[in-house]
C-alpha cells in the first residue's frame, strides 16, 4: 500500500495514523525536543509525587511515560541520570527508568501520560524514526519545524519500540492482532495464523 505523508502539524498538535495499518516515521532536521507517540487506548499510569530536589523518581509503569513539567524554579530535569538538556516541558521516562528534578522551587505539577514510544531533549538526532500503529498518534514538540516521511515499515526487521508494543498489547482493552508492528495476517497456509511476526 503506498502511504502519503501528511503535513506537518503545529507543535503539540497530535496527528493520528488513520492508515489502518503499521507506519515508520521518520522526522528529520528543525529544532525539535520532543516526538511522543500516544497509543490507541491509553492504560492507567502511576504517577508518584514530586520528590525532593535532586531526587529521582522511578517509572514502575509497564511502558515509557512522558512527564510534563511545569512552574517552579527548574535547573535540571534528568532521565536515567542524564541530564535532559530541558528545565520544563515534556520528557520522556522509559519502563523502569527514572526522572530527577533539580530547583529551588519546588515545580507547580507534573503529568504523567502513557506513551508507547517517544524521544525527548535538546538534542534530538536527526533523523529519528519511530513506528506508528494503526490508530495511534504523534506529537512532535518543536520550536523550528522538521520535515518528516510515512512508510511502510521494514519487513525483515522487528522495528525499533518492538517491546513496548508488545508489552502493550497484553493490557486490558489492546488487541495484539492490530497494534504490533506487524499486525495479524496468514501464514503457513492457516489465515491469520501469524501475528507480530513478518514473513
Amino acid at each position: 500500500m503506498t502511504l502519503v505523508t501528511p503535513a506537518v502539524p503545529a507543535t503539540t498538535v497530535a496527528q493520528l495514523n488513520a492508515t489502518g495499518q503499521n507506519v515508520d516515521v521518520a522526522v528529520t532536521g528543525g529544532t525539535v525536543t520532543g516526538i511522543l507517540v500516544t497509543p490507541p487506548v491509553l492504560p492507567p499510569v502511576t504517577t508518584p509525587a514530586i520528590p525532593a530536589s535532586t531526587v529521582a523518581a522511578a517509572n514502575t509503569n509497564p511502558f515509557p511515560v512522558a512527564v510534563v513539567v511545569t512552574g517552579g524554579t527548574v535547573t535540571v530535569i534528568s532521565v536515567g541520570g542524564v541530564s535532559s538538556g530541558l528545565t520544563s516541558g515534556t520528557v520522556v521516562v522509559p519502563a523502569g527508568s527514572t526522572i530527577a528534578i533539580t530547583y529551588s522551587v519546588v515545580p507547580t505539577s507534573w503529568v504523567w501520560s502513557a506513551l508507547a514510544d517517544g524521544r525527548s531533549g535538546t538534542a534530538i538526532p536527526s533523523p529519528t524514526s519511530l513506528m506508528l500503529p494503526p490508530g495511534a498518534s504523534i506529537t512532535l514538540i518543536y520550536s523550528v519545524a522538521p520535515t518528516w516521511a510515512w512508510t511502510n515499515p521494514s519487513a525483515s526487521i522487528y522495528p525499533p519500540g518492538y517491546a513496548t508494543y508488545n508489552t502493550l498489547a497484553e493490557l486490558p482493552g489492546y488487541n495484539p492482532d492490530t497494534i504490533l508492528p506487524y499486525a495479524q495476517h496468514d501464514g503457513g497456509g492457516a489465515p491469520k495464523l501469524m501475528t507480530g511476526v513478518s514473513n
